[in-house]
């Protein structure tokens, strides 16, 4: 298992790795950068970012469509949860979302309330803020994320 740590807007994230596919990400302290440094080889110049994750069928399911989600957009758990045809599991979708596995590379900061307030985030509120700013004010520059689902 290789690790490496990511500074972005976000603060630091510490990405691991195991065999050419990220399986895991964690916030930790560290001051915000403006911008994400760029991430190291082999995912620098990737079109599509291979994460691999264990995980329940619909959760799975969540993951994906967090991953389909466009650049600065924000949509509901409601929402989430009509777009997967499950239209009264807001709850569930929550769930899901909150054991989001790679935070900032499946972007569950995203994901707001029905009203439009952030509601939580794993990562503290004030990352989600800045997450959200920093994509709402720049380009993209992460790659698609491709999902590999583990048993």
């Amino acid at each position: 298992m290789s690790r490496f740590i990511w500074q972005g807007p976000w603060g630091g994230l510490e990405v691991k790795a195991r065999d050419g596919a990220i399986v895991a990400s964690r916030f930790i302290a560290s001051s915000p950068r403006p911008a994400p440094a760029p991430l190291p080889a082999p995912w620098r110049r990737m079109d599509n970012l291979p994460v691999a994750l264990t995980g329940t069928g619909f959760q799975h399911a969540v993951w994906q469509a967090l991953a389909a989600l466009g650049w600065g957009a924000t949509t509901s758990y409601g929402e989430l949860a009509h777009q997967l045809g499950c239209p009264s599991a807001a709850r569930a979708v929550a769930g899901a979302v909150a054991r989001n596995p790679v935070p900032v590379l499946l972007p569950c900061h995203r994901v707001v309330r029905r009203d439009g307030r952030l509601g939580g985030y794993l990562g503290g509120l004030h990352r989600k803020k800045r997450l959200l700013a920093w994509e709402q004010a720049s380009m993209p520059e992460l790659p698609t994320i491709r999902i590999i689902q583990c048993e």
